[in-house]
């Protein structure tokens, strides 16, 4: 290998160990939140405290406000050039981009430390107030969890938000 293929690789590892350490944060805060205040209260104050995070993180990356250029956004600023989600774009057009996502390394992450499928769901469905704030804030924004599709990929639907 060359030294920049090198360096490449060690990159992705440690991006993949950034997001591997963000998914056992969130796991950790959740079971503790959950001894303390029961599943429902737990779930809904740390899904606000996700949402408000990634609306927060939308103001700083401000990306582009229309679907053609963020997709151009999207795909270019993903780690390591895509290789930890590994995105294809099922539908792109002026009013609606679908991405699937084949590779997650917070499902990666919670599934290496032995969660159970139904475990990395709930917590899948936790971190998705994220995406909810950072991409929700500008888009209407869904996604298909893994455990919907035949294939165990995530699929990310954005939408120009509707003009009120």
């Amino acid at each position: 290998m060359s030294r920049e293929s090198d360096t490449i690789e060690a990159l992705k590892k440690d991006v993949f160990l950034a997001h591997a350490n963000r998914a056992f944060i969130y796991t950790e805060i959740l079971r503790e939140m959950r001894k303390e205040l029961g599943g429902k209260k737990s779930a809904e104050i740390f899904k606000r405290a996700l949402y408000n995070h990634g609306v927060n993180m939308a103001k700083m990356m401000a990306y582009p406000k229309d679907i053609p250029g963020f997709k151009d956004w999207l795909l270019e600023f993903l780690p390591a050039g895509g290789a930890l989600n590994e995105p294809e774009v099922v539908r792109s057009s002026e009013e609606e981009l679908v991405v699937k996502f084949p590779r997650c390394p917070l499902k990666e992450a919670w599934r290496m430390a032995g969660l159970s499928d139904a475990e990395v769901a709930d917590m899948c469905e936790h971190a998705d107030a994220f995406d909810h704030g950072f991409f929700g804030s500008e888009f209407g924004y869904t996604m298909d969890l893994w455990t919907t599709q035949p294939d165990d990929a995530c699929v990310l639907t954005f939408r120009p938000r509707k003009k009120t």
